[in-house]
């Protein structure tokens, strides 16, 4: 029987048609929700609180419809009883958090305590700390906000839900039956501190014993706060144990056992699937990193319809181009900081349907001489102007042409995401705005482009991500090759060399985690280093918990900005191993690669990955990148090669035996990684017989051999990076509290 995939789209039209459908269904009647002057103890639901972004009215209008078709005891539409909360919005609250209220930090042994797995690592840092995400902190001060009103007011019992909701047909009758059970029970004293009607068990189940035909008592296991019934008591009870530490629905489980936690046994309130979710969980990299999470679910980007093309035009170059990556954040293609663009480039854009390889164009000087031109060109184009340095006059001169399609920022415009999204139709990304030291308007440098990569029969280039940091395969530009002040082999400081005669633990970190993918777990004791010897990186069959093989990788302990990265290896010749030399960062991700790929020894593959963003933006996206598989013309697992990366701001270059290889220039076919990353060498057992061929256990142990490192870099340009993260460290420094 063959299964048919339906697509999501399909799926999410079928689903709204389903909700539009419930209106025709006839209202019914709830009797746990009343309204009465009568003081009780243990009454009924008297309000409905709602938490509601302001930049998603949308949402509230589908709250409203949903309780408009749910009457209380009285025949009462249960829309009177809803009362709108401003959520907290994780992109716009720059105050500090009062360390009363919330903790940002939590552990791992918290996570687990709620959320127990069958198979861990046989090596565990409980202790492990995990700092909250900003959408978590939002969404915990959110709820905190409505046990505040709860305690205070006089209503016993009150409704809390969050806005991406949709109630289940069986939400009247059901609810009424658990509170009717309830009131028999316990009909003399308060019925509970909180009842969960939304929720999600976790993996084994949660841990909770009956207490009535249709409700549980709760000792742990359950997510989402999404829809619950909160008592006065229980919002009490809950604010005398701030601050909430960790994400709120797991701080909720640790305090089961100090208040009187129900779990009703069906969860009748139900999160849409028609809406797309702008959470971010700060445990999912933890989970990750120790083997618990081996999803090889790509992390693909979703492009959304965005208003185009945009044009910004200035004098401020550390407000351009901090813009120019604010737009990229938006998942804008943005072109920025050139005198001119190519010819062909320009071109396409004088054409009002022009198919341009860009959505945005950032202090681009053809450009600012042309403004003018440009708004009958583009009738559906928008115009930024970057007021600081600008006069009254200028600024209008600018804007004339552009009417109403204009925005013009100034130093007043404190808070620019809004600014810039309310402009363009979009949700802020939830990262702190960018703070880049200006480039300025550069010059291209026309002898020399990326087309000889593109046509070496040596070169085999892969299928890439797609995303608005990657170019399309088929593109008219070959990159931007920008007229360079790229260091020379003098200008090289050597900063790190490792002959591994001992192991260097000052700089080298030994890794014992792992990452989805990877069919390894990485432990210190599958590397050996001896004198004399070249360091051994053993892939080995044994069971481990989490994965069924061991290995290992080293990971420099400090960051590298730009510089020269060579090693003197030589790779296992086995299927499914796979050998890599990189370098890597997270938040946002970047990467510059060499791997060798067992199956096929004569070949070396390189590959870019890039996200937007400064220090901490949570940008992670890539499952491909831009590889491309390079042919040696020799077998690299017979003997000693080196193999090198040159990266500078302008430029990626490759090597072999000290012969370049490959090289590209910006936007080919992405920009340039601009922030620090760590070196990494590592031999791992890939899930990927895609890539790296199919495995055969029997060869196994498989070595991969390290004979020595070499590190150069420019203090100046290290210099520089660190300068410009610690300006932004300290812009964004209310984000880490």
């Amino acid at each position: 029987m063959n299964n048919i995939a339906i697509p999501g789209s399909v799926l999410r039209f079928i689903y709204g048609v389903a909700l539009r459908a419930k209106k025709l269904l006839p209202k019914k009647k709830c009797i746990a929700f009343d309204q009465t002057d009568k003081e009780s103890i243990h009454g009924f639901i008297e309000h409905i609180y709602v938490i509601n972004l302001d930049r998603q009215p949308q949402r509230w209008k589908q709250v409203l419809g949903e309780f408009s078709q749910v009457l209380d005891a009285k025949g009462r539409a249960l829309s009177g009883y809803v009362r709108r909360i401003s959520a907290v919005d994780a992109l716009d609250f720059e105050s500090v958090v009062e360390p009363e209220t919330v903790d940002r930090t939590y552990t791992l042994g918290e996570q687990l305590y709620v959320d127990p797995r069958r198979v861990l690592p046989s090596k565990l840092n409980l202790d492990e700390e995990v700092q909250m995400s900003r959408q978590e902190i939002a969404v915990a001060l959110s709820h905190i906000e409505i046990w505040k009103k709860i305690a205070a007011g006089k209503d016993q019992y009150a409704l809390v839900i969050e806005d991406d909701i949709c109630l289940s047909h069986r939400f009247s009758i059901y609810v009424g039956k658990v509170w009717s059970e309830l009131l028999q029970l316990r009909g003399e004293s308060v019925l509970f501190d909180i009842l969960y009607l939304s929720y999600r068990e976790v993996d084994q189940g949660a841990e909770k014993t009956p207490v009535t035909e249709n409700t549980f008592q709760l000792f742990r296991g359950v997510w989402f706060l999404s829809g619950y019934v909160l008592s006065k008591r229980g919002a009490e009870r809950l604010l005398s144990q701030l601050p909430v530490r960790g994400p709120v629905d797991l701080w909720v489980n640790h305090k089961f056992s100090t208040i009187d936690a129900l779990l009703a046994s069906s969860s009748v309130i139900e999160q849409r699937i028609d809406e797309k979710s702008q959470n971010s969980y700060s445990i999912l990299p933890v989970l990750s990193k120790i083997g618990v999470l081996n999803s090889e679910t790509p992390g693909t980007y979703k492009s959304i319809p965005l208003v185009k093309p945009i044009f910004v035009v200035g004098k401020d170059n550390e407000e351009l181009t901090s813009l120019a990556m604010a737009l990229s954040m938006l998942g804008y293609r943005c072109c920025s900081d050139l005198d001119k663009l190519p010819d062909g480039e320009r071109g396409l854009l004088a054409e009002e349907d022009g198919a341009s390889n860009f959505e945005a164009f950032v202090n681009i000087g053809c450009i600012d001489v042309n403004i003018d031109k440009l708004a009958p060109i583009h009738p559906s184009g928008r115009l930024i102007v970057v007021g600081q340095s600008l006069s009254k006059d200028e600024i209008d001169s600018l804007v004339e042409s552009w009417s109403n399609r204009s925005l013009v920022l100034t130093s007043h415009s404190v808070y620019k995401w809004k600014a810039i999204c309310e402009f363009l139709g979009l949700v802020p990304p939830a990262s702190p705005y960018p703070k880049l030291r200006g480039l300025g308007q550069r010059k291209i440098d026309h002898k020399n482009n990326g087309l000889e990569n593109r046509t070496q029969s040596s070169h085999v280039w892969l299928q890439t991500d797609s995303s608005p940091w990657v170019l399309p395969d088929k593109n008219n530009l070959d990159g931007l090759s920008l007229i360079s002040n790229s260091l020379n082999d003098s200008e090289w400081t050597c900063v790190a060399s490792d002959s591994f005669n001992s192991f260097n633990d000052d700089f080298w970190l030994k890794r014992d985690d792992t990452f989805p993918g990877n069919m390894a777990l990485f432990r210190p004791s599958n590397l050996s280093i001896s004198n004399g010897s070249p360091a051994e990186i053993t892939v080995s069959h044994e069971d481990l918990g989490v994965r069924k093989f061991g290995a290992a990788a080293l990971t420099s302990r400090r960051d590298f900005l730009f510089g020269r990265f060579e090693a003197v290896l030589k790779p296992p010749k086995i299927d499914g191993i796979i050998t890599g030399m990189f370098l890597h960062r997270d938040s946002p991700r970047q990467e510059i690669d060499i791997e060798f790929l067992g199956k096929d020894p004569r070949k070396m593959l390189i590959n870019v990955y890039y996200n937007p963003g400064c220090e901490g933006a949570r940008f992670d996206y890539g499952y491909r990148g831009t590889p491309v598989v390079i042919d040696l013309g020799f077998d690299a697992t017979t003997d000693f090669h080196s193999y090198a990366i040159e990266w500078d701001k302008n430029e990626l270059r490759w090597y072999v035996d000290g012969v370049i290889v490959h090289k590209r220039s910006n936007w080919e076919p992405t920009p340039i990684p601009h922030l620090p990353m760590k070196f990494h060498l590592n031999c791992w057992p890939s899930a990927s017989r895609e890539l790296a061929g199919k495995m055969d256990v029997k060869l196994l142990p498989a070595k991969s051999l390290i004979k020595s490192v070499l590190i150069s870099t420019s203090e100046h340009d290290h210099l520089g990076i660190t300068k410009n993260m610690r300006e932004s460290e300290e812009l964004l420094e209310w984000e880490k509290v």
